[in-house]
């Protein structure tokens, strides 16, 4: 004798369950994707502000080597200017020729070290023993207003302005 046999059977059930943990799993690795990309472009930037001090550092070296020219204003640097190239290695040099060459070489440092690098060099307010330097920078469409906002950089607050859709560091160096 046959005897029936009931099947209860659950037709589809699992394709349902294994499509909704690989749903899961993919939204944790897109997570785990875009907090990696921050992390990369919040390391850059914070590379990048480290580099601006440390050639505000350099420029403020040299302006201390050469007190008397920045007190005449021979340090002053406009954004987008390049000086032109000199070389005081192998002949004596005036302070105002000193001058031009720590900023020619310092604006090729500059370049070099950052992307899209540019700086301001300005007399800090009224202050005769004081220099404001103002470097910029860019990182295309990955500079927004959240890594910019805490840091803005304005006239009314640092007595320069900088440039739109740029990055800026400002600092006041006494000498």
């Amino acid at each position: 004798m046959l005897t029936a046999v009931r099947s209860n059977r659950q037709t589809g059930v699992t394709l349902v369950e294994s499509l909704v943990a690989m749903l899961v799993l993919s939204l944790g690795v897109g997570a785990l994707a875009w907090t990696q990309a921050r992390q990369l472009a919040d390391g850059r930037h914070t590379t990048a502000r480290a580099m601006a001090v440390l050639l505000t550092q350099d420029l403020g070296n040299r302006v201390l080597f050469n007190r008397g020219a920045a007190t005449n204003g021979l340090y002053a640097l406009a954004w987008g200017e390049q000086p032109a190239a000199a070389s005081c290695l192998d002949t004596d040099c005036s302070a105002a020729m000193l001058a031009r060459a720590d900023l020619s070489a310092w604006r090729s440092a500059l370049a070099q070290t950052l992307p899209a690098g540019d700086a301001h060099v300005f007399p800090a307010g009224d202050h005769t023993r004081r220099l404001g330097i103002a470097i910029s920078w860019s990182f295309g469409a990955s500079s927004d207003a959240s890594i910019q906002a805490p840091l803005a950089v304005d006239a009314a607050s640092h007595g320069v302005d900088c440039p739109s859709d740029r990055n800026c560091h400002v600092t006041y160096v006494p000498f």
